[in-house]
């Protein structure tokens, strides 16, 4: 199940004015050194946004950065942009598409593309094939009863 994309920047140079800066546009998970190197990762503000999106939002939010801040990007170690996967029980497939446009986007920036697999630590709720039912907090139990609770009884 696809969860979410993080930007990660590491860097030896101190990247705090970076992360001033992109904190207007994204939510900040972390910024400080970790074992010497300075460390940022952010992540899309609001809603969980599909694959495509949030990278495309994480790297409009660099590219409006101004001339010295983007010399702090290029001349950060490694930039990454690590799309998190939670691994799933089963066997249905999870397809992850990126637009030609949103690769070239990456490339542009000099960063990696990058997934991480999490692994299954809770049971979960499993998702509704409806996303209007998901949010009205209906759960599949509940979805099941109430067609069967629907039909005639000449049809049970």
């Amino acid at each position: 199940m696809y969860l979410n994309v993080d930007l990660e920047i590491r860097s030896p140079s101190d990247l705090t004015q970076l992360v001033k800066a992109l904190q207007r546009r994204l939510f900040v998970l972390h910024a400080g050194r970790v074992r010497g190197t300075f460390f940022a990762s952010f992540e899309t503000s609001g809603i969980s946004h599909a694959p495509d999106v949030a990278i495309r939002r994480l790297a409009s939010a660099l590219q409006r950065l101004p001339r010295p801040l983007q010399r702090l990007w290029k001349q950060a170690r490694d930039r990454v942009f690590d799309i998190g996967v939670a691994k799933a029980a089963g066997t249905t497939p999870l397809a992850l598409a990126l637009r030609p446009e949103t690769v070239r986007a990456v490339s542009e920036l000099n960063a990696r593309l990058a997934l991480t697999f999490y692994a299954r630590t809770a049971r979960e709720p499993k998702r509704l094939p409806n996303k209007p039912l998901e949010r009205a907090g209906v759960n599949r139990r509940d979805q099941g009863n109430r067609r069967r609770a629907g039909r005639s009884a000449s049809s049970r």
